[in-house]
């Protein structure tokens, strides 16, 4: 299978979607840029520049490797994670910039800015099934030494909400919460638990939302209970005949489910008993033009959730300095960042999956925490019944939106 052009014309993007709701009356009451935290006004963008493709593509497998587990489920939103480490990167500096472009696979911030601007307002002419929100919290007590140039770059490209809150309140977590909540909606609830630590003075939070229903759904009559490999207990099955592109060899069956729309698909990727995917092997499978094929369908009904906290991975692909406060360099977010050891203390993604009859939804959210330094996923059978790869992508660009690895669909 050739990769060429056509890998990437139809790159896959894992993501996660979000909600475009506004803030809370208890965010602006402490808003410092009076922005709803989406592109308000998204360029029109028919298609994704290639560079910004190959980028996602390229993180969205180097992290799905790092994160692939056979003890347990992998499902998260490459895009979400890209769009909260760039904004992030817009304050770090020097070495600490260079290894963050580096894992992030952008040449340099401009590059990164314009992707990341180019990718959000693409998603959101598309298609209102997506949402992407961002934001940005700072400790009341730390927002003089905030610079302005970094906040004028997160608002512009990504649309940010920015505001102060006392991180020693209660109430800060709540706020925080809620707008995640909201821009999820309702799917992840909470993503700080209070109390907040001392030391930490900012948030960058990015949620993502996609809900789609079904090209053809499937009838609720025909959902059956059947075994599921290594589980003990039976699982629900969406069942049903379906002329869909369907690809089968020796390593792989993958079937495509297209969105009511016709713009996204969710792929399912069934390996052959005792074959494991490499990434060159993924890259090839989804650069195909899969034949329209008669397969009949029986397909997990999935509703799971995944938490992952990146920080150890995000090191081990290239980007440990940004952890350490006697390393990090975030001299472009803040004044004194260097002398305070302002540093990434943790990146938490998670994420929401649910598939049944009527479509999909997904959710992610990925929140990372800056602090200081203390002192001193027919003709043919498809019958996915064992462990499955799973991407969520746009159809037209193969941006990947979510990615995922299940091996139990219903925990």
């Amino acid at each position: 299978m050739d990769g060429g052009m056509c890998m990437l014309k139809k790159m896959f993007i894992l993501l996660a979607v979000f909600a475009l709701t506004a803030c809370t009356q208890t965010q602006k009451d402490f808003a410092l840029v009076d922005t709803k935290g989406y592109l308000s006004n998204p360029e029109s963008v028919s298609e994704m520049p290639q560079d910004a493709l190959v980028a996602n593509q390229q993180f969205a497998l180097a992290l799905y490797q790092q994160l692939l587990n056979d003890q347990k489920n992998v499902f998260f939103s490459p895009l979400s994670v890209q769009l909260a480490l760039s904004m992030t990167a817009n304050g770090a500096a020097n070495s600490t910039l260079k290894e963050m472009l580096d894992v992030l696979r952008y040449p340099d911030v401009e590059n990164m800015n314009d992707f990341s601007r180019l990718t959000q307002s693409y998603l959101l002419k598309q298609s209102d099934l997506f949402s992407i929100n961002n934001s940005v919290w700072i400790k009341d007590a730390y927002k003089e030494k905030v610079k302005q140039p970094f906040l004028n770059d997160v608002v512009k490209h990504y649309g940010s909400m920015v505001a102060t809150l006392d991180f020693s309140q209660n109430s800060a977590a709540e706020t925080i919460n809620q707008w995640v909540k909201e821009n999820t909606q309702g799917r992840i609830k909470q993503v700080i638990k209070p109390p907040i630590d001392a030391l930490t003075v900012m948030f960058l939070i990015n949620t993502l939302t996609f809900q789609a229903k079904w090209e053809e759904p499937f009838d609720k009559m025909l959902t059956k209970n059947d075994s599921f490999a290594n589980l003990s207990e039976k699982i629900q099955y969406v069942v049903g005949s379906r002329n869909l592109p369907y690809f089968e060899d020796d390593r792989v069956s993958v079937a495509s489910f297209l969105t009511k729309n016709q713009k996204q698909e969710v792929m399912i990727l069934l390996p052959k008993v005792g074959v494991t995917l490499s990434n060159q092997n993924l890259i090839e499978i989804l650069s195909m033009e899969m034949p329209v094929s008669s397969v009949a369908v029986q397909l997990p009904k999935v509703m799971i959730n995944a938490e992952a906290e990146l920080k150890d991975t995000l090191g081990k692909m290239g980007m440990p300095s940004a952890f350490v406060d006697d390393i990090a360099d975030f001299s472009n977010m803040a004044h004194d960042a260097k002398a305070d050891g302002l540093h990434i203390f943790s990146v938490v993604h998670k994420t929401f999956w649910m598939l049944d009859e009527e479509g999909t939804e997904a959710a992610a959210v990925t929140k990372v925490e800056m602090q200081i330094k203390s002192s001193p996923a027919g003709d043919y059978s498809f019958v996915v019944n064992r462990p499955f790869t799973v991407v969520i992508r746009d159809k037209e660009s193969g941006l990947i939106l979510f990615m995922g690895h299940i091996i139990d669909p219903q925990p």
